[in-house]
């Protein structure tokens, strides 16, 4: 099971406690997943622990409501019919207007904090996903119109995250790709088991990233000083050639010797194995001094 779908599950278990956070919660789901199809009220749903969560939350809300609503499949998708005076209730209570065919909740019914947690919860189980951190971070919540989209961008920034807005396929999505910000809202949902999953998975991802940079900087490293060490053997191999490593003066002919001996080890081990040593400056001033001769020998043949 994917990680969005494990955090949903979780979310589908919390019942809000407080009535205006049921309120809220419905709200977030209806006008995110809901529709006018005539007379009916319907609201598409994705599991069936989601759909049972929100029978229960409805029968407790609405003392009308075992008779007036029902389930039905169609097309391999389930969906949540109201009907009747239960249609008008959810409208009152909600605060619902249509508008252009789209539900939309009135603000006073996220005005809490806690009610804006609820919205939040409730449209991201309908038509929100995130992607697994071990991939990405990636959380989004997708609207049929920019008027819900803002709302819910509006909503998201109460609790410190800077979400964005893109039309894809005629749809609003409502986005946010920083990890922190990600896990800010699981915590804001309520996903306790979900938060302590994405942040571990942080934590090891985070590591593993900070290895695979050390190692490359190492890699880097090594073949920098692996680069340098065959320009400056072929000098002196070319020095020997035409003249003898005679030909260079003591203090080259000791270094040559060195380097000659150890093509890998840095200017500084090199510089500790003279006798007497000398720094890295030393070395790399000294063996200029060679590759310049070999240079010249190069020039006068």
């Amino acid at each position: 099971m994917s990680f969005s779908a494990d955090l949903k599950n979780e979310l589908a278990e919390i019942m809000p406690q407080a009535a205006h956070c049921r309120l809220a919660f419905l709200a977030g789901i209806v006008s995110s997943a809901g529709k006018m199809e005539g007379e009916k009220l319907v609201i598409r749903l994705e599991t069936e622990p989601l759909q049972k969560k929100i029978q229960r939350i409805i029968r407790k809300t609405f003392d009308n409501a075992e008779e007036m609503m029902y389930t039905s499949n169609s097309g391999g998708r389930d969906k949540m019919i109201i009907t009747g005076s239960l249609v008008d209730d959810f409208f009152s209570t909600l605060k619902l207007s249509d508008v252009s065919g789209g539900l939309y909740a009135n603000n006073i019914v996220i005005e809490k904090t806690c009610c804006k947690r609820a919205f939040i919860r409730g449209a991201f189980l309908t038509v929100g996903s995130v992607s697994s951190p071990e991939k990405n971070y990636h959380f989004e919540i997708v609207f049929p119109d920019e008027k819900r989209a803002g709302q819910m961008v509006e909503c998201m920034k109460v609790f410190d995250t800077d979400p964005k807005v893109v039309v894809r396929r005629n749809s609003y999505v409502v986005y946010i790709k920083d990890g922190d910000e990600i896990a800010n809202l699981i915590s804001v949902m309520g996903a306790v088991n979900s938060l302590m999953t994405f942040e571990n998975v942080r934590i090891v991802k985070d590591i593993r990233n900070s290895i695979n940079r050390e190692v490359n900087c190492e890699t880097a490293n090594i073949s920098k000083v692996a680069s340098a060490s065959v320009k400056q053997i072929r000098d002196i191999e070319y020095i020997d050639a035409e003249m003898g490593r005679d030909y260079l003066p003591d203090s080259l002919r000791e270094l040559a010797d060195v380097r000659i001996a150890n093509p890998l080890l840095s200017l500084k081990e090199l510089g500790d194995m003279l006798e007497p040593p000398i720094g890295k400056s030393g070395v790399n001033h000294r063996l200029r001094r060679i590759s310049a001769l070999a240079d010249k020998l190069r020039e006068s043949r």
